[in-house]
């Protein structure tokens, strides 16, 4: 960096297993609005503002000690995991993730100062769609 110039933007890279990578990197790119970047079998790479979401089949992983825990419990990789989307229109998007087979955690409902609505997608991962809302809870 040179005297005077800013500082790089933040970036967030988060990254996700999945069981079928493919499905997970469809879902978040037709509910999130995330793009796929680049794909092929058992990885995909997902861009949102700043931010990357990088998906890879749990073969990736088969030295780490969850490897064998994802193995045995399966549904369970999800758990402890919100991912959390800001969208345009959370209804639309709502509809577009029912679509894509997501299961209803909470239907679009005012809370606070936003539009949100909570849903389970592929591989049980807890899917926020938000968006600024009346702020009537």
């Amino acid at each position: 960096m040179t005297h005077g110039s800013p500082p790089p933007s933040p970036r967030l890279e988060l990254v996700l297993w999945a069981t079928d990578v493919p499905a997970l990197a469809t879902f978040l790119s037709r509910v999130a609005g995330c793009e796929i970047v680049a794909q092929h079998p058992g990885f995909a790479r997902l861009e949102i503002d700043q931010s990357v979401v990088t998906l890879h089949a749990d073969e990736a992983y088969q030295g780490h000690p969850w490897f064998a825990a994802l193995k045995r419990e399966g549904a369970a990789r999800g758990i402890g995991a919100e991912l959390r989307f800001e969208t345009a229109d959370v209804e639309l998007s709502y509809r577009a993730a029912l679509a894509a087979g997501a299961t209803i955690v909470y239907p679009p409902h005012d809370q606070e100062a936003v539009r949100e609505c909570q849903l389970l997608g592929p591989d049980g991962y807890l899917v926020t769609l938000w968006s600024p809302g009346s702020g009537q809870a």
